[in-house]
């Protein structure tokens, strides 16, 4: 059951909100799907390797590259998701991101 109680901390209103990222995963008090935050950690991705592409496409050795990605990218995509019931579809998902 819905309430629309206000809460207050020092008289100060909290802001009632669906959905938050903390830290790095959001949260949904309504939508209990993954498929959103699969793809949220799948652009997140993405964006990190777009903000190394310089290093990722220059003449370093592969063995760098493979620990930035490591250390920069990956992270951004499973953080979390270790801990997740996890469905064939949405593990396919992210296995395939991480492939690409």
């Amino acid at each position: 059951m819905e309430t629309d109680t206000s809460i207050y901390v020092n008289n100060i209103q909290i802001k009632n909100v669906e959905s938050y990222i903390y830290p790095g995963q959001r949260y949904s008090t309504r939508d209990k799907n993954q498929d959103k935050e699969i793809q949220r950690k799948i652009t997140a991705g993405w964006t990190a390797f777009d903000k190394h592409r310089d290093i990722f496409k220059g003449n370093i050795g592969s063995c760098l590259k493979r620990q930035i990605y490591n250390s920069c990218v990956l992270p951004t995509m499973t953080y979390g998701v270790e801990t997740w019931a996890l469905t064939t579809q949405a593990k396919n998902q992210l296995t395939s991101a991480q492939k690409r």
